[in-house]
C-alpha cells in the first residue's frame, strides 16, 4: 500500500523520503493505528455482553475468529465495503414496506391462501396456485376455457442458436413437432413458466377440439388404459419419482393407443425429475415478461388507452424488467387495466412487486411438501441474494441444522450430504442464475450467482420468518450471530443487511436481541456489524436511527460510542448537517474529558474519519442538489477552526478526507480533488463556496504545526495521482494556487514539488510536479 491510500494521516518532514511517506508514521492524535478500542495488552478478553453460548467453555479451544478479529479499517474503506457487499434492493427506497403488506393494506388477491384457479375478470384463467386440483380428480376441460386461453397466450420469442444451452431455440415449435410425430409430448419446466397453458395450446394447435385432464397420481403403466377417445389429454403435475418413473415403454404404449384412437397426450412435469433417455421431452421457458403482459392487456378493457402507452409507464417497466411467474403477470395485467379505467391509482402499480412477493413467501411457508432443508435454503438465499451459490448453500445447511434443533432438540442435527440437486433447489426458489465478476483482494474473479426473480422477495421472506414464524427466531438469532463473526466481508455484511430488515420490521426486538449486544461487544467485527445494520436499516426507512446514534455517541460505554461514530460514517450523509453537529459535539466532549480514554484511545481519530466520510460521500453524487449540500457542509467547518475545542478535529477531518480515491486500493483520482474539479468556480455559486471552503481548510492544515507534515504527505500523493490525469492536474493547480496565500505557503509547496518522486520509488520527478511548480511560482 502506498502513502496515498491514507489509513492514518502520515507524518513527513520537509525532505521527501521513504520513511516520511510511511502510512501511519504518526497518527494526528498520537494513537497507534488499528487500536479501535481493543484491550491495551492486545490479548483476547471475554465478551461480557455476549449472548449465552457465545463464550467458549473452560478449557475449550477458542474460536479462531475471536483470536484474529481483524484491525479496524479506515471509516471510508468500511463504508465502501458495506455498499459493495449489500443487496441492491436495500439501498433503494423501493424496498420500504409498511405493515404486514404494502402500506399495511391488502391489494387484489395478495392476502391469505389461494388454491385452485384464479378467476380474473370473470374469466377462468389457466394459472394455478397452491395445491391445484385435488388428488384423484380427472375429467373434461371445457373447450371454452382453452379458447379463452388462446386469446391471451404469448409464445416464447425465438432465440438464436446457442443462446439457450438446455432448451430449444423455439420450445413451442419443438414440442409441437414431437406431439405430431409421436402423439405424446413431455413438457418439463418450473410451475412459474406457464407450462400448463403451453400444454393446452399444443393440444389445440394439433387439432384437438375436446380436452380431458388426467389424474397426476396415475401410474405410468396405466396410461394406455385411459387413453380411449379422440381428444387432447393433459397429464399435469406428473411426478416421475423412482418408484413410478416414466419409462420409454410407457410412452410407446401410450403413443400406440393414441394413434389407434386419434388422440394426443401432453405430460407436464417438473424441470429436474429425471426424465430418462429415450423419452422425448422439451424444456419449457416462459416468454419475456413484456410479451406476456402485452398479450394479457390485449384482452383487457383499457378505456381507450393504447397498450404501448401503458407498457411505457415507469411503474410498469419496473415490474417487467425482472422475470416473474406467469400468473403474477396475469394479475398485474388486471391491475394495469384497472388503472387505465381509473379504478386504481398509479401508486398501486408501483406497489405490485411488494405484495406479489409476500404472497409467494406465504405459499412457500404454507407448503407442507417442502422440507426444512428447502426452507432453510430459501432463507439463506434471502440473506445472500445476489451472492455465489456455494455461499448460499453453505449457510443454508448451517441454518437447517439450527432449525432442526428447534423442531426436535432430542435428535442430532443432520445435513443431507447429497440431497436435492442445485438445479432443483434453484428452481424451487424461482431464482435466477447469472455470471458476474467479483472483485477480490487478489483481483476480479468470475462467479456464478443467484438472485430471486423479484427483488422484493428477499425482504418479504426475512420479514415473514421473523414476524410470521416466531418459532424460527431462536435459530435465526444463532445463525445471524455466526454470520456476524465470520471473517469474510460479504458474510458479516449480509448479517448486517439481514439485521437491518429485522430492525425495519420490528425495531424493539431486533435491537434488544441482536444489534445492542453487537454494539456493546468487545469484538471489533461485532461492533462493525451493528454499525452496518443501523446504517442499512436507516436506508430501509427504520424509525429512530438518528435518535439511537445521538444517544450512543455520548454514552459512557466507549463501545457504543465507537459503533455510533462508525454508523455516522456510513449513513450520516443522508442527514449530513445533523451528523456533523453530533460528531463535532462528540469531539468537544473528548476534550472536556481531558482527552480520549485508554479504552478508546483512537476516539478523536475515529470522529475525524467519520466526518471525512460525510464530506466525501457527496463527491460520489452528480452535481446538483447534492453538490449544494456538499458546499455548505464544507463551509460549516471553517468557523470551527477558530475554536480550540474543535480546531484539531477539523484539521484531522480535512487530512482524512484527502486520502480516499475513486478506485480500490488507493488507485484512481482522489475524491476530494474530484469534488473540487466538478465544482462551478463562478463567483456566487455553491461551487465557488465549496472551493473557497476547501482552500481555507487546506491552508490551515498546511500551516498548523500539528498537521503540516501529514497535510504535505497527502498533497504529495495528489501530485503523483495527477501525473496521468489532466483534469485532476487542472483542479490541483487551482486548489494549490488558492491555498498559497503567503510567500511562506508558496515556498513550502514549491519545496514539496521540487522534491517529490515517482510512486515507484525511482529518483525521477513526475512531469506534473514541474508543471505545478511553475503554476505556484508563476
Amino acid at each position: 500500500m502506498t502513502d496515498d491510500a491514507v489509513q492514518q494521516p502520515a507524518a513527513a518532514g520537509p525532505a521527501d523520503g521513504a520513511a516520511a511517506d510511511a502510512v501511519g508514521a504518526e497518527s494526528p492524535v498520537g494513537a497507534k493505528p488499528g487500536n479501535g478500542g481493543s484491550p491495551p495488552d492486545g490479548k483476547p478478553q471475554p465478551d461480557v455482553d455476549a449472548e449465552p453460548g457465545e463464550q467458549p467453555a473452560a478449557g475449550a479451544e477458542a474460536d479462531p475468529d475471536d483470536q484474529d478479529d481483524g484491525v479496524p479499517r479506515h471509516a471510508w474503506d468500511s463504508r465502501r465495503e458495506l455498499y459493495q457487499h449489500s443487496p441492491t434492493i436495500i439501498l433503494g427506497a423501493s424496498a420500504r414496506l409498511g405493515g404486514s403488506l404494502v402500506g399495511g393494506d391488502q391489494h387484489g388477491v395478495s392476502g391469505g391462501e389461494v388454491t385452485g384457479d384464479v378467476i380474473l375478470g370473470g374469466t377462468k384463467v389457466e394459472y394455478h396456485l397452491g395445491q391445484g386440483e385435488p388428488e384423484g380428480a380427472s375429467g373434461e376441460i371445457p373447450a371454452a376455457e382453452v379458447e379463452a386461453l388462446s386469446k391471451r397466450f404469448a409464445y416464447p420469442e425465438p432465440q438464436a442458436e446457442g443462446v439457450w444451452t438446455d432448451t430449444a431455440a423455439d420450445p413451442f415449435g419443438a414440442a409441437l413437432e414431437q406431439l405430431r410425430e409421436h402423439r405424446v409430448a413431455v413438457l418439463s419446466g418450473s410451475a412459474a413458466t406457464g407450462r400448463r397453458s403451453a400444454a393446452l395450446m399444443l393440444l389445440r394447435t394439433v387439432g384437438a377440439t375436446s380436452y380431458r385432464a388426467l389424474d397426476p397420481a396415475l401410474a405410468p403403466g396405466r396410461l394406455p388404459g385411459v387413453l380411449d377417445s379422440a381428444c387432447g389429454y393433459l397429464l399435469d403435475g406428473f411426478d416421475s419419482r423412482t418408484e413410478r418413473a416414466l419409462r420409454e415403454p410407457h410412452v410407446r404404449a401410450a403413443a400406440e393407443r393414441l394413434r389407434a384412437n386419434g388422440g394426443f397426450l401432453v405430460i407436464v412435469t417438473g424441470r429436474h425429475l429425471g426424465i430418462p433417455d429415450g423419452v422425448p421431452h422439451t424444456l419449457w421457458r416462459a416468454p419475456l415478461a413484456i410479451s406476456l403482459l402485452r398479450a394479457h392487456l390485449g384482452r383487457e378493457d383499457l378505456a381507450g388507452h393504447p397498450v404501448e402507452d401503458l407498457l411505457a409507464l415507469d411503474q410498469v417497466q419496473e415490474v417487467v424488467e425482472h422475470d416473474r411467474p406467469v400468473q403474477e403477470l396475469a394479475r398485474f395485467a388486471q391491475c394495469v387495466g384497472a388503472y387505465a379505467r381509473g379504478e386504481l391509482p398509479l401508486s398501486a402499480l408501483a406497489d405490485f412487486g411488494h405484495y406479489s412477493a409476500e404472497r409467494q413467501v406465504r405459499e412457500w411457508f404454507d407448503d407442507s411438501e417442502a422440507g426444512l432443508h428447502e426452507k432453510a435454503f430459501l432463507l439463506s438465499l434471502a440473506a445472500f441474494d445476489e451472492s455465489p451459490f456455494p455461499l448460499i448453500a453453505e449457510f443454508g445447511d448451517v441454518l437447517h441444522q439450527l432449525l432442526q434443533r428447534v423442531e426436535d432438540p432430542e435428535e442430532p442435527a443432520r445435513i443431507p450430504v447429497f440431497g436435492a440437486s442445485s438445479a432443483k433447489r434453484i428452481a424451487f426458489a424461482g431464482a435466477q442464475q447469472y455470471q458476474e465478476t467479483e472483485v477480490t483482494d487478489w483481483g476480479p474473479v468470475p462467479q456464478t450467482k443467484l438472485r430471486f426473480s423479484s427483488p422484493f422477495t428477499a425482504i418479504a421472506l426475512l420479514r415473514e420468518a421473523w414476524l410470521g414464524q416466531p418459532s424460527s427466531r431462536t435459530a435465526l438469532l444463532a445463525w445471524l450471530r455466526r454470520l456476524a463473526n465470520d471473517p469474510r466481508p460479504i458474510v458479516h455484511t449480509r448479517a448486517a443487511s439481514t439485521a437491518a430488515v429485522l430492525l425495519a420490521a420490528d425495531l424493539p426486538s431486533a435491537m434488544a436481541l441482536l444489534v445492542r449486544p453487537w454494539a456493546g461487544a468487545v469484538r471489533y467485527r461485532s461492533r462493525l456489524v451493528a454499525a452496518n445494520a443501523l446504517a442499512l436499516a436507516h436506508h430501509l426507512g427504520a424509525l429512530h436511527v438518528p435518535r439511537i446514534l445521538r444517544s450512543w455517541i455520548t454514552d459512557s460505554d466507549h463501545r457504543l460510542r465507537w459503533t455510533a461514530v462508525r454508523t455516522y460514517a456510513s449513513v450520516g450523509d443522508t442527514f449530513a448537517a445533523e451528523a456533523l453537529d453530533a460528531l463535532t459535539e462528540a469531539a468537544r466532549a473528548v476534550g472536556a474529558r481531558g482527552g480520549p480514554s485508554r479504552a478508546f484511545a483512537d476516539e478523536p481519530d475515529e470522529l475525524a474519519q467519520a466526518a471525512a466520510s460525510l464530506l466525501l460521500a457527496q463527491a460520489e453524487e452528480p452535481a446538483g442538489e447534492e453538490h449544494r449540500r456538499a458546499a455548505h457542509l464544507w463551509d460549516r467547518l471553517v468557523p470551527l477552526l477558530r475554536s480550540h475545542s474543535t480546531r484539531e478535529f477539523v484539521l484531522h477531518t480535512v487530512i482524512h478526507a484527502g486520502g480516499p480515491t475513486d478506485e480500490a486500493e488507493g488507485a484512481g483520482r482522489p475524491l476530494l480533488i474530484d469534488l473540487f474539479a466538478r465544482a462551478d468556480a463562478t463567483p456566487g455559486t455553491d461551487g465557488a463556496l465549496l472551493r473557497q471552503a476547501q482552500a481555507a481548510l487546506w491552508h490551515a492544515a498546511l500551516n498548523d504545526p500539528g498537521s503540516t507534515s501529514s497535510a504535505l504527505a497527502v498533497v504529495r500523493g495528489w501530485v503523483r495521482r495527477a501525473d496521468d490525469d489532466g483534469e485532476a492536474e487542472t483542479a490541483l493547480a487551482e486548489l494549490l494556487s488558492a491555498v498559497a496565500v503567503t510567500s511562506e505557503d508558496r515556498k513550502r509547496l514549491a519545496y514539496l514539488l521540487e522534491n517529490v518522486r515517482a510512486e515507484s520509488g525511482e529518483q525521477e520527478r513526475p512531469a506534473v510536479a514541474a508543471r505545478l511548480h511553475a503554476v505556484i511560482l508563476g
